[in-house]
């Protein structure tokens, strides 16, 4: 998605100094992307998509950034398919494989819709965010009324917002703060199961350290309203049990005994 200045992998120039202009809109917004692997595979199951990871620390970014050009000039180099993060899907795509994926240094809680245009965006991700314990933090949280509505601005009709976590008492904001809005609806145990995204927001770093661990995972979506003037009933607040059979759904069951379930993780 950056242009590779100085040459045909950017070796020149550090990945954090490289332009990010975009010569086609963003259509997927990883925020807190971490690493990238949620990135880099939402880039390759949508090819024709561009996606986004938003970090706010400048040395993860850096990776990032530097492991998307290694998976271009791997692509590149044609088919060497001994390599984990090059499969069928990216070999069929050719020389444009990963070039619809990048990430950039900077604080979505602050500047989301410095970067993006009204409705310009289709997804939204919020995976495993800080869960800030603290009462004195919760103000920091990823999920808040102010900011649902910065996010609502940014995606388009029909954009969908999902989030996960591990943190009991987190998603239970975050469903919360998503269903008081006018703004969302929440998306049924069938159409996460219709959805391809779904299963792939357990196979990140993180969702994979949870399993690991056998902890608790909680998934949730919310699609934006058509028309949010207009009234409706109060949605029921759905508790994590919905959100614990969509992490099943999606290909995750926690073992019975052996950790700390349930209760804060």
């Amino acid at each position: 998605a950056a242009t590779d200045a100085g040459g045909p992998s950017g070796a020149s120039r550090s990945p954090t100094s490289m332009a990010t202009a975009l010569p086609y809109n963003v259509d997927f917004v990883d925020v807190g992307c971490g690493y990238g692997s949620l990135l880099i595979a939402l880039a390759r199951a949508f090819p024709s998509n561009v996606c986004l990871g938003i970090e706010i620390r400048p040395k993860v970014v850096e990776y990032v950034q530097k492991r998307v050009l290694a998976l271009r000039a791997e692509a590149r180099r044609g088919s060497d398919r001994a390599h984990a993060d090059v499969d069928d899907a990216v070999v069929a795509c050719g020389a444009a494989a990963y070039e619809n994926a990048w990430a950039i240094h900077n604080n979505a809680m602050r500047f989301m819709p410095n970067f993006f245009a009204k409705g310009q965006l289709s997804k939204l991700f919020f995976c495993f965010p800080d869960p800030h314990f603290k009462r004195k933090n919760h103000r920091k949280r990823i999920i808040s009324a102010p900011l649902v509505a910065e996010f609502a601005y940014c995606l388009c009709k029909h954009g969908v917002i999902y989030i996960i976590t591990d943190v009991s008492e987190l998603m239970e904001w975050m469903v919360r703060y998503l269903t008081e809005s006018t703004l969302f609806e929440r998306l049924s145990r069938s159409a996460l199961k219709a959805d391809p995204v779904v299963p792939l927001l357990i196979a990140t770093d993180e969702g994979l350290k949870v399993q690991r661990f056998n902890g608790n995972m909680f998934i949730a979506a919310f699609i934006k309203r058509d028309d949010p003037s207009l009234p409706r009933e109060p949605p029921p607040l759905l508790g994590n049990d919905e959100a614990a059979a969509a992490a099943e759904d999606a290909g995750y069951t926690p073992k019975a005994g052996g950790e700390l379930r349930g209760n804060t993780w």
